[in-house]
């Protein structure tokens, strides 16, 4: 019951950081492209540079802000290392569903699971269909709440090096798949082939790192618990 509590107020934190972000959001849109959610995205090239003003730069360190707070919750609500990370995961992936769903609340956007967006703008822009985020998140919470669930009931949770450089390196084809098209997106200067219209998104990238770190994960932590499961049954 306590780990359920802190997992709710994790969760009542997320949710509401999650409108305050959509808010945010919908400011910069009207202060930047009229309101608009729709590419391509306003740039301002100069002498071969991207003008980048006071206000943009706020926002880069606002975003490293966003993920700096709920590590920060994370570490707050857990007790073991496990549960920090995990529920990290865990407001990660709530506040980024639950920011589309505010979304839609507040301004009707996205009209559907296949809208593009501007997801991240740092170090380069990451976009993608609506639904590629909201499978991430979707999937950490639900990673998040296994663990922390089996590590309550007695389990002991056993990762090995190799488990996390596998996983991270699913999460970096994802990233590399929301950047794949970022040259476009940014509009290199002297280059007229670029529209800044998102071109077919990477998913030849994206859906083999997704579903490979799912499976991968569901099947180290049943043979993680079952291994447990025979000690603790060994020692009673």
């Amino acid at each position: 019951m306590d780990a359920l509590r802190r997992w709710i107020w994790v969760a009542a934190f997320a949710i509401a950081f999650a409108w305050v972000e959509g808010a945010i959001v919908v400011y910069l849109r009207e202060i930047y492209f009229g309101g608009s959610f729709s590419f391509p995205v306003v740039m301002e090239w100069r002498e071969g540079e991207l003008v980048v003003d006071t206000l943009m730069r706020i926002e880069f360190v606002r975003e490293i802000a966003t993920i700096v707070m709920l590590v920060a919750v994370g570490w707050a609500a857990g007790r073991t290392s496990w549960q920090r990370f995990c529920f990290f995961m865990i407001g990660f992936g709530l506040w980024d569903i639950f920011f589309y769903i505010w979304l839609w609340v507040m301004v009707g956007w996205p009209e559907s699971i296949m809208t593009w967006d501007l997801l991240f703008f740092v170090p380069l822009p990451w976009v993608g269909p609506v639904i590629t985020p909201v499978l991430i998140a979707l999937a950490l919470t639900v990673a998040g709440s296994l663990i922390i669930y089996f590590e309550e009931k007695g389990y002991i949770i056993s990762w090995r090096w190799f488990d996390f450089v596998i996983l991270l390196g699913c999460g970096l084809l994802l990233i590399i798949a929301f950047c794949w098209d970022w040259k476009n997106i940014i509009r290199l200067p002297g280059d007229d082939l670029r529209s800044g219209i998102p071109n077919p998104f990477a998913w030849w990238l994206y859906l083999p790192a997704y579903l490979f770190s799912v499976v991968y994960f569901a099947l180290r932590l049943r043979k993680t618990v079952v291994a447990s499961k025979g000690r603790l049954s060994s020692e009673t």
